[in-house]
């Protein structure tokens, strides 16, 4: 019984080993600094993403279940608020790790204002 429990248990490690092609590709990061009025530290990070191109859709020969579901299965980025929402959260970590190696905010930061565009999101912040 031990041993069956150990094989299943390095079944599933081998599986979620896997890895799989990152749902989008970022292909540009840009950080802007700045003081407000005030003279407080603000800045504005964008991220933006690669597009990537629709599988066309072959009408001349009939598709199988399986490539049905696939086609139907495929995410835009334009399109889902899931891979948006991803995206946020990446973009979040590289502007922590890029204010850390910059040394820009020295205690905390806070993001004020979120903005989206077709293939982007911008962060905008205050250090506090």
């Amino acid at each position: 019984m031990k041993k069956i429990t150990l094989l299943l248990l390095a079944l599933l490690a081998g599986c979620s080993s896997l890895t799989e092609d990152p749902p989008f590709d970022i292909n540009n990061k840009q950080f802007h600094q700045k003081q407000d009025q005030q003279g407080n530290k603000i800045f504005a990070y964008v991220v933006s993403v690669k597009a990537r191109s629709r599988t066309p859709l072959n009408l001349e020969q009939p598709m199988t279940r399986q490539q049905f579901k696939s086609f139907a299965q495929q995410e835009y980025f334009e399109e889902s608020s899931r891979l948006k929402l991803l995206l946020e959260d990446q973009a979040v970590e590289l502007l922590n790790q890029e204010l850390k190696e910059r040394g820009y905010c020295d205690e905390q930061h806070q993001i004020d204002e979120v903005l989206w565009r077709d293939l982007s999101v911008q962060l905008r912040g205050r250090c506090l």
